[in-house]
């Protein structure tokens, strides 16, 4: 009898490399995981940890150090590798140095042999993930990145927390860059099908939320925040990136706004940008088209037109 191992990659052991493998044990979500990091020494402590636990996860799993030559035949490799945000709330700042450390993969990821799903967790997510399909030549449904599945976290705690329903009947995700350009489609925004407007219109004595251009600020600088105060984030992050995780492995046809390839879908070509995408075994399975207003349409077309010019930079580097 043959039994089919949940295998993955991770690239880079950092912050986010090293809480990506923990949360994937954590959860039970992965078999077998390797990474991979030139800081030898630093991921040999971080799969030590993370092994110090396995008699309390939920099944067995084995962790290690490895090449990318390792993950040939893995299910999924996660890309974590990148510069810091520490010093900047604008993701796209890290743009040159990123790429130019992210250029180093390519050749890796070619020669190994691997020809499984590529999740892009590396920030500037839109541009970097954007970046590898191109140089790799990759099909597009079988890389894409976290985009704003994060974002779409926070606004959604945001506005449980305002309103006090619980988040999980609240449908609320941020469109375009997972960056300072995102927008909130707010048309699109519901609490067990009503929409937000609606609700607060109707009850207004007994629902209230800040001004909403407010909101959008706070969850853009939500990740600046986070970086400021404890040097990264981590937690959040790798978490959305987990729940893709789940969803290709149990191919879960599940809407996540995440960075994906749009090919004429929202009147967008030959860009990576963060719309409602089907996530399943053979990854990107289609994109959910919303249908915006007229100024939230203009928000987002903007946030495209910020993407498409940095990955032209990107070409440059």
């Amino acid at each position: 009898m043959s039994i089919k191992t949940r295998k993955i990659g991770i690239l880079g052991a950092g912050n986010v490399g090293a809480h990506m493998g923990l949360q994937l044990v954590v959860q039970g979500i992965a078999d077998e995981i390797v990474f991979y990091d030139i800081a030898k020494e630093k991921t040999d402590g971080e799969i030590r940890d993370i092994l110090d636990g396995v008699s309390y996860y939920p099944h067995h799993v084995e962790v290690y150090q490895g090449t990318v030559d390792d993950m040939k035949d893995a299910d999924i490799i996660i890309n974590t590798v990148g510069g810091s945000m520490k010093l900047t709330n604008d993701r796209l700042v890290l743009l040159e140095n990123t790429i130019k450390i992210n250029k180093q993969l390519v050749p890796l990821i070619e020669k190994s042999g691997f020809d499984g799903i590529i999740m892009s967790i590396t920030n500037p997510c839109d541009v970097v993930v954007q970046y590898l399909q191109h140089k790799l030549d990759w099909p597009k449904n079988k890389i894409f990145g976290s985009g704003t599945a994060l974002d779409s976290a926070r606004l959604q705690l945001m506005l449980c927390q305002q309103i006090k329903i619980n988040r999980n009947s609240i449908n609320a995700y941020l469109l375009g860059e997972h960056g300072n350009s995102a927008m909130i489609p707010w048309s699109h925004v519901s609490v067990a099908g009503k929409p937000i407007d609606e609700l607060l219109s109707e009850q207004s004595d007994k629902y209230k939320i800040e001004p909403k251009d407010v909101i959008l600020q706070k969850v853009k600088n939500q990740g600046y925040i986070e970086n400021s105060s404890k040097g990264c984030t981590e937690y959040g992050v790798t978490a959305s990136t987990s729940e893709l995780v789940r969803a290709v492995l149990h191919n879960e046809h599940k809407v996540i706004p995440c960075a994906v390839y749009l090919d004429g879908e929202y009147g967008v070509h030959d860009v990576y940008t963060s719309v409602p995408a089907i996530i399943g075994k053979d990854g990107v399975e289609g994109v959910i088209e919303i249908n915006l207003t007229d100024e939230e349409r203009k928000e987002f077309l903007a946030s495209v037109d910020v993407l498409k010019s940095y990955f032209k930079k990107a070409l440059k580097v």
